[in-house]
């Protein structure tokens, strides 16, 4: 059985919603021992590298600027080794009102996860959004899952239905 821990930023609640819905539907999945879910705002290295798997979540604020507690906490990121963990990123964008930037801060995130050694899991495509830019995209695919509770709140429930599963898969679970 798998533990997977799960690191979120949330300002206005947004976030650390979709971060327990996350929890909810990868442990009503076989295999998935527990979702031990944390604010990164109280996180530690040594708590976020006992995991094998992890779930970063990551609001983009403003001009694609980090959440405040992912900003805090984000120097640290680069003392970190995360060579042989598997790492599945979501994050929560508004398309419409910042179609420049539209889920940068989880595009941040991920670059810096790459350069410490991660393994990404859960790419998410990209096509049934509308938006000019984005520093979380790699060809036809976010980096994560990519969330608007702005334009798209109804998709949302059906998005971490399918992501859930979408990671279990690509974390070998």
């Amino acid at each position: 059985m798998a533990k997977i821990g799960l690191f979120y930023g949330s300002s206005t609640g947004n976030t650390e919603t979709a971060a327990f819905q996350i929890k909810e539907k990868l442990e009503a999945m076989e295999g998935i021992d527990a979702v031990e879910v944390h604010n990164i705002g109280a996180a530690d290295e040594a708590k976020i590298l006992s995991y094998q798997y992890m779930i970063f979540g990551i609001p983009t604020w403003n001009t694609g600027e980090l959440q405040d507690d992912w900003a805090i906490f984000f120097p640290k990121l680069s003392n970190m080794d995360f060579k042989g963990k598997k790492i599945a990123l979501f994050g929560l964008g508004d398309q419409n009102g910042y179609g420049f930037n539209f889920l940068d801060a989880m595009g941040v995130l991920g670059d810096e996860v790459l350069i410490q050694g991660g393994d990404l899991a859960g790419y998410w495509s990209k096509r049934t959004y509308d938006f000019a830019e984005s520093l979380a995209t790699d060809g036809d695919f976010f980096m994560g899952l990519g969330l608007d509770n702005d334009g798209q709140a109804d998709m949302t429930d059906a998005r971490i239905d399918k992501w859930a599963a979408w990671i279990k898969q690509d974390f070998g679970i």
